[in-house]
This record gives structure tokens, sequence and C-alpha cells, in this order.
């Protein structure tokens, strides 16, 4: 014990040993201080949630039948669930439920009759984000669904209509879905696509998805990046620190951005319209027809007071990026300068009066979706786009 005492060489590796552990502990209790603070500052945000009663159902859903939305919101987890898929990164997770069905093939049910892409006869499809997918309503509430009633009361029976939204999509993932399906051998007579609050929610130019980050994550253990950096990505001390720095993300933990100037504005709208043209050119050469649908939002042309709960600006996040890129849009249609083929431009539309535009922040009522589904089979019908058998 004397010999390891007198020892220098013992000393110092006493000390090394002590000051390791002690460090050791410190980044340990710094790390936890810091994830508790992260914490506590999202856990401050507003809650947006509403814990609905049959009342508030009833306002919302413009229903005597409250029980039935419940049974679908409790359903609403699986209409945000999404698997891997090649090229637009990621896709709807097949499921069969009461009021929820996405096929094998990756289209939402309508409710109805059972649905065939091999089948005889026109098909239309519908590409869009969780807005044109019907999040919190019914398979036979969302737009498709209501499309293809219109489309059968004016006649055409032969027309089946196919709901190929997912969630967070924006125009550049439905170019690539549409060019998957082509490439794959499945053509529309008339493609639809519904646009607007998504593509001004992923402000990033180059593209960003909504899986973005999951796949980095993913790729950088595959890559075997340094672990000192591996660690700093995961660390709550540095979390802390870009938060404390004015990195938004990190407390409001959307997959979206923020559009920090007119310039960014501008990138995105001219990203919508470029895809507009893109899939138009396709369209034009491979022999069917395009429509585009320049969605409502509640950021433009619609008085949030009309809403049955109210909704302050920090609710809606990335969405208030539509604020902006709609008035943009609108000037630039006014001045010629947007693609107008096969525009529908829907960003002033209401519902019936009296009725419900939003069950939520961002997502349409059903009589709301009922009035979007009608203004688009109409156009289809009026534009001679499903030509008669």
């Amino acid at each position: 014990m004397r010999r390891n005492q007198s020892n220098p060489l013992g000393r110092l590796f006493t000390g090394v040993a002590v000051t390791l552990l002690c460090t050791l502990i410190g980044l340990g209790v710094v790390e936890y201080a810091s994830g508790v603070a992260l914490k506590l500052i999202r856990d401050k945000r507003p809650s947006f949630a509403i814990a609905y009663t049959n009342d508030d159902i009833r306002k919302l859903y413009d229903t005597e039948d409250p029980k039935r939305y419940l049974e679908i919101l409790s359903e609403s987890w699986r209409q945000s669930d999404t698997i891997y898929s090649p090229f637009v990164e990621y896709k709807m997770t097949p499921y069969q439920g009461k009021h929820f069905t996405i096929t094998e093939d990756g289209y939402r049910s309508n409710g109805g009759e059972p649905q065939d892409l091999n089948a005889a006869g026109r098909k239309v499809f519908i590409y869009g984000g969780s807005t044109a997918m019907g999040i919190g309503v019914a398979d036979d509430e969302t737009i498709a669904a209501y499309v293809e009633k219109a489309l059968r009361a004016a006649g055409r029976t032969d027309v089946q209509v196919f709901n190929f939204g997912v969630v967070s999509y924006f125009s550049t993932q439905e170019r690539i879905a549409l060019e998957r399906h082509l490439t794959a051998g499945v053509k529309p007579d008339v493609a639809v696509f519904v646009d607007g609050v998504n593509d001004f929610y992923y402000c990033t130019v180059p593209d960003v998805s909504a899986w973005n980050e999951r796949l980095i994550q993913l790729t950088r253990a595959r890559s075997r990046m340094p672990l000192a950096l591996e660690l700093s990505y995961r660390s709550n001390v540095v979390q802390l620190a870009r938060h404390l720095g004015g990195d938004k993300s990190v407390s409001v933990r959307e997959w979206g951005s923020f559009c920090d100037s007119d310039s960014d504005v501008e990138k995105v709208a001219r990203r919508l319209d470029l895809n507009r043209r893109m899939i138009d050119a396709t369209a034009d050469r491979l022999g069917f027809k395009a429509l585009f649908v320049q969605q409502p939002v509640p950021t433009y042309s619609y008085d949030n007071r009309k809403r049955p709960f109210p909704v302050k600006e920090e609710a809606l996040g990335y969405h208030m990026n539509s604020a902006r890129g709609y008035p943009k849009m609108a000037q630039q249609r006014a001045e010629g300068k947007l693609w107008e083929h096969g525009l529908l431009w829907l960003a002033e539309l209401e519902p019936p009066e009296g009725s419900n535009a939003y069950i939520d922040t961002i997502h349409y009522a059903p009589r709301f979706n009922k009035a979007i589904g009608e203004a688009v089979a109409a156009s289809i019908l009026e534009g001679g786009l499903v030509p008669a058998p």
C-alpha cells in the first residue's frame, strides 16, 4: 500500500481515473439537465388538441351523429402511418379499418364498392397530401369519394376515382408518384393534384420530405460517421444550444420549415408551378389529362372567426407560410405568370353557408370536402377530360 502511495505512476493513474470519472458524471448531469430543460420548453408550447365532447363533434363535423365521428377519430392515428417507398421516400401503410382503409396498391378506399386498378373503364387518380387523403374523415367523406359520387350522379358510372393522397406529400413527391405509376404500367385518364398547403409548409428548395431526417439518421449509421459527430447529433446539450441559438425546429419538432424571406416564398411558388408544367407535359406526351387544384387554406381568403373554436396563429406553425405564398401566387396568376392550363383555382372556395370548413387547424370538414370534390368533378365534366364511352 505504501509503495502504491509513493509510486508517481500510480498517483498519476489514480488522478486520471478520478478526473475521467468526475468528467463523465458531470457530462451525464449536464446531459440530463439539458434533457429536462428541453422537455420543459416543449411542454410549454400551446396545446392545440381539443378534448372532444359530443357538442364539439356536432359543431366541427356538422353532424347529429357524434358517436360515428368519435369512432373515426379513434382510428385517426393510423392516418399518419407511413412506410418506406423508393423514390418518393414513403407511402401510406396498408390498413383495413371500419372507417379508414388503405389498400396494398396504396390508395384509400372511397367507402363503396371495391375498386380495381386493372378493371376496364375510365380512371381518375387524385394525388395530394393529408387534406386530399382525408385526415379525420371517413373513407366516403374524402375529396376523392365526393368526386366519384358527383361523377356518378352525372351518369358517369364507368369512372373509378382512386385516392392516392399521402400525408405530408407536396407537388414534387406527387409528380414522382405519378411517374412511378406510369412506369409500372398504371395510367389514369385524368390525374388530379390537390396542392398548395404542403408546398409552402415545406419551404425548402432543394426539396426535403417529411422522412428526410429519418433517412439521414439511417444513412449516417451506414456511412460510419465519426462517433463524436454522431453523439453530437443525439446530445441534449447540443439540442439545447441550438434552441438557445434560435433554431425553432428543436422546440417545434415538425418537419416543415419557415420561409425566411420573400425569395424563399418565390422559390416555393416556382417549384409548385414547375412541377405542374412538367406533369402537364408528361400528360400531353403520354395521352392523359392533368388537373391542378389550388386548394383552399385557412391562411388566405378565409375568416377564421367562423370556426367553432378559435385558432391562434402559432397553432398553424409552418402553415403560416401559405399566408405569404398564396397572395404571391394570386398576383402571379393575375399577371399571367402561372401555368394556367388545367388549373382549377379554388383558393377562395368556402363550404356551404352555415357549415364548418376545418375540423382542426388545416384539414377539411366533410361538407367542405364535398364542395371541393363537386368542384373538381364539375371541372372534369365541363372540360370533357373523361370522354363518354
